[in-house]
């Protein structure tokens, strides 16, 4: 769809809001592509691979548009994406099953979906019918690559050990894993032991 020019200056709240759009969908760019690469044993990769292309062209067809308000999505944008997207992969993703870091993809695609939904609704709120039907169509382009991505990441419950391996199979990789499930151990030893006490407390209260 192309644009027919806009009717007023952006609100300041769609103007967060766009940058916001530009940075997730550059980390979900960068991003997915990372985990496409280690999950190239399973059915999920292909499905990152067609909805990263879905939502590269959505970037591309927005550019334009967000530019006649002097907003841009480059080099600023791009950078802080693939920074955020290096950081979680670094560190986050390396600690966490390959389960879980399957499912945080699910979250991705779901967060620029409702963005651009979000961004129609504030087209609207200015009577910018143009933009707010962009935003609306991309959002139902988009919506396949939501029920493809969390039906791929669902299926890997067939593969238990898969699963729970970590994303990473590199021996950093493997240590950090490890570091993450002593966290969590201990984080449930503690939350048993409070739980515990608590459950002390209330039975005292009760015998007075």
């Amino acid at each position: 769809m192309e644009s027919s020019g806009h009717h007023s200056e952006l609100h300041p709240a769609e103007h967060r809001a766009y940058r916001e759009l530009y940075l997730s969908s550059r980390q979900l760019l960068n991003r997915w592509g990372r985990l496409s690469e280690a999950l190239e044993d399973t059915p999920v990769s292909p499905v990152l691979e067609m909805g990263a292309a879905s939502v590269r062209e959505m970037v591309d067809a927005l550019e334009p548009r967000t530019e006649a308000y002097d907003l841009h999505g480059g080099p600023a944008a791009h950078g802080a994406g693939a920074t955020l997207a290096g950081i979680r992969s670094a560190v986050v993703d390396r600690s966490v099953d390959t389960g879980l870091a399957a499912r945080m993809a699910v979250l991705d695609i779901e967060h620029v979906t409702t963005l651009l939904l979000q961004l129609a609704e504030l087209a609207l709120s200015r009577n910018d019918e143009d933009q707010a039907a962009f935003c609306v169509e991309w959002a139902k382009r988009l919506r396949p690559v939501v029920k493809d991505a969390r039906r791929a990441v669902v299926a890997l419950g067939k593969d238990p050990d898969r699963i729970a391996a970590p994303l990473d199979p590199s021996a950093i990789g493997q240590a950090i894993h490890r570091a993450g499930w002593a966290v969590g151990t201990v984080g449930e030893w503690v939350d048993r032991r409070v739980a515990g006490l608590e459950g002390d407390e209330k039975t005292e209260s009760g015998d007075r």
